[in-house]
């Protein structure tokens, strides 16, 4: 028994659940576990660990980098974090709706043509754009230039074109919309 219990204590550890729920799961199970850090500790790490994570130098990209202003979420930027966060904080994660949903809350049409890109139409709106500040506009996690190949690593439709025009500076956003379009290659 206490062996099932160890596999399912580690198969949780490494299925990456958010901390706070590793924590509870393991509270439940074992004695003498480590409290949890005060809220306001946690949500300051969680903070500056995003701070450093936008702060690291980008890897380097084909594409040429323009320099660009940082970005702020504004309902961060004006403290009104019971916009997104409980504030009893009695869930898990604290938000007022799961990940996937809380963005449409304040940003219902974000998808407003017949083709929507994957990650947005899931509410996966966290693999490109962090919640709170950014190094880059629009609160993207990484350089415009290079947010795409994150994830796209696959041959162009029409690379030779892509070769010329990421050259000269144009990144993918500027003739693609990252969240839907008209067509299914969202060009706007």
């Amino acid at each position: 028994m206490r062996q099932v219990l160890c596999f399912l204590a580690a198969l949780a550890l490494l299925s990456g659940c958010e901390p706070a729920a590793t924590h509870r799961f393991l509270v439940t199970f074992f004695d003498e576990v480590p409290s949890f850090p005060p809220q306001e500790q946690y949500c300051a790490e969680l903070d500056e660990q995003g701070r450093k994570k936008a702060a690291e130098p980008p890897q380097k990209s084909a594409a040429v980098e323009q320099k660009v202003e940082g970005s702020s979420h504004p309902p961060y930027a004006e403290k009104r974090c019971n916009g997104c966060h409980q504030s009893d904080k009695t869930s898990v994660s604290g938000l007022l709706k799961p990940p996937n949903e809380l963005c449409f809350m304040c940003h219902p049409k974000i998808l407003k043509h017949r083709f929507a890109h994957g990650p947005a139409a899931e509410g996966e709106c966290l693999g490109c754009h962090l919640p709170h500040e950014a190094s880059y506009p629009s609160l993207l996690a990484r350089p415009p230039a290079s947010l795409c190949d994150r994830c796209h690593s696959e041959g162009r439709a029409a690379a030779g074109m892509h070769d010329r025009i990421t050259k000269s500076g144009v990144v993918c956003i500027d003739c693609h919309d990252p969240h839907s379009g008209t067509s299914k290659y969202f060009l706007k």
